[in-house]
């Protein structure tokens, strides 16, 4: 009696956690998830986060949703966990492995069927979560735990792989035949609009903006989506004709700025017509008897190609093909980036090839060969560019770049520090927020000269935010915590987050969070 009593009470909490999980509300979901972890069948729990997390809708905080309880129980059985530490230690540098290894287990779990094909978006998606967790270090300590209890530090470690696993799959989500095709059948329309505006005009922008920027209804298919779009700019730039490649490449630079896809085949269109305009020029050059030192029929290489390239190609296409480059380059380093295209590309005589290889310098130069000559071209552009814009790229990429040499570090600190005084707002910006990451002694007496302006730049903002530690960084004394808080009161009162209308990065939104999330952090200081 007893028996049969506990497992229709079994039977009805499982009914009731089942439907739970499927409900609309992803707090409620998420709150049955952590209920069915510890519910007592182990078996049904496992089944049943499985397809949880293969069915959750999209949210920005994945990691505030059923997936606490999946790797919840995937710790509760210690076959189970074991053999996920096996695939996590096994596979760390095979992405491809790394999959089938995970779709194996959870299809044996109960999920959907293993995956056996894996290649392109998926491959380029899980090679860079694997990347970041071997920078992170979660990875060691999940290699030392196989058949070991878990401590905290490796309990972490397991939790954020199983997390980024599962998030891999879940943002790779193929579309559907039906919508794939309406989803090309947009992105040609919209190049056949755009086609006959100006290269990087704001009007051709305008066209392909709906398309190429983060859309405002979140779906798990929209890197799947980004894919499908990323095929037809490459169907032009596979063409041939210059309008037409000059528009493919602008579209993918876009496209890449929110999400790298189709990263092999982008590589390669790249560097196909980069080489294309370094043997055009080449050939230009041996014909009119400018190339004395190369031998009939021999091809320009290395450094004297890509300088060909660089006088070849049409200066709008070579800044979108470094935006391209730069873009590839960030979730993932190329295997041999093109160097002497950026570093030529700082001496180009048109500006926005100039802004473009300062721009993509960071991160194409950190830790590299050629950083070095990156900082010194960097600050002779930030110093002596005649164009603003080219001078606050520059200022930006010194910012940013994450410095393998001391040496070059204090050149580039040097530089920012002598545009303490500039006449360009975000220039100053640019350096107080580096004053402020490097703990210069007058650091915040500049933030907040600069914040008593209405209309303060938002880079000042940033900097503050970007301090070392994060949102916990400590500020010098309680007197000027109180005065950044004021100064950020006055400035929300005098509506800054809205006064830049015409801002497209960061946006009224986004500005108005930015000062929301650092009032709230000096508040809890």
């Amino acid at each position: 009696m007893f028996t049969k009593r506990r497992a229709r009470k079994q039977a009805e909490l499982h009914e009731e956690l089942g439907a739970a999980l499927r409900a609309p509300d992803a707090e409620v979901r998420r709150k049955a998830a952590i209920a069915a972890a510890g519910a007592g069948e182990l078996q049904w729990a496992l089944r049943e986060l499985t397809r949880a997390v293969e069915r959750e809708p999209w949210t920005e905080d994945f990691d505030e949703t059923v997936v606490v309880g999946f790797v919840t129980v995937l710790r509760r059985d210690q076959g189970v966990r074991e053999r996920t530490q096996r695939i996590f230690a096994t596979h760390l540098d095979d992405p491809e492995g790394f999959v089938r290894a995970w779709t194996e287990l959870t299809e044996d779990l109960g999920g959907g069927p293993a995956v056996r094909e894996v290649e392109g978006e998926l491959r380029d998606d899980m090679r860079a979560r694997l990347t970041y967790l071997r920078d992170e270090g979660h990875a060691a300590e999940v290699l030392s735990g196989i058949g070991q209890p878990l401590t905290f530090a490796r309990e972490l470690a397991f939790d954020i792989t199983a997390l980024l696993a599962s998030l891999v799959m879940r943002r790779n989500t193929p579309v559907p035949e039906a919508e794939a095709n309406q989803v090309r059948a947009e992105m040609r329309a919209a190049l056949k609009k755009a086609l006959p505006h100006a290269p990087g005009s704001d009007e051709r922008a305008a066209v392909l903006a709906p398309l190429t920027r983060t859309p405002a209804v979140r779906s798990w298919t929209d890197r799947a989506r980004a894919g499908l779009y990323a095929d037809e700019a490459l169907a032009l730039c596979a063409g041939g004709e210059r309008d037409l490649v000059a528009l493919g490449t602008e579209a993918l630079a876009k496209l890449s700025f929110r999400e790298v896809v189709r990263r092999d085949q982008v590589r390669e269109t790249l560097d196909r017509l980069v080489a294309q305009a370094g043997r055009a020029a080449g050939q230009a050059g041996q014909a009119a008897g400018q190339s004395a030192g190369q031998a009939a029929g021999q091809e320009p290489r290395g450094a004297q190609q890509d300088q060909d390239a660089q006088d070849a190609l049409d200066p709008f296409l070579l800044s979108q093909i470094l935006a391209c480059y730069s873009h590839l380059h960030v979730p993932l380093p190329l295997d041999d980036p093109p160097f002497d295209l950026f570093l030529d590309g700082l001496r180009h005589p048109d500006p926005a090839v100039r802004a473009s290889a300062a721009d993509g310098l960071d991160p194409i130069a950190t830790g590299s060969p050629v950083e070095g000559r990156a900082v010194e071209g960097l600050v002779g552009l930030l110093e002596h560019d005649p164009e603003v814009d080219v001078r606050r790229h520059a200022a930006t990429a010194l910012r940013w770049l994450k410095y393998g040499d001391e040496q070059h570090s204090g050149i580039a600190a040097d530089a920012l520090a002598r545009q303490a005084d500039s006449p360009d707002p975000e220039i100053r910006a640019h350096s107080v927020a580096d004053a402020l990451q490097r703990g210069a002694p007058d650091a915040y007496e500049r933030l907040l000269t600069g914040l008593e302006s209405p209309d303060a730049h938002w880079q000042l903002l940033s900097g503050l935010m970007n301090m070392p530690g994060g949102s916990g960084f400590a500020l010098p004394s309680r007197s000027v915590r109180k005065a950044l808080i004021e100064r950020l009161e006055a400035l929300r009162a005098t509506g800054w987050a809205e006064r830049d209308a015409a801002a497209v990065l960061p946006d009224a939104d986004d500005r108005a969070e930015l000062l929301t999330d650092l009032l709230e952090t000096l508040n809890d200081l």
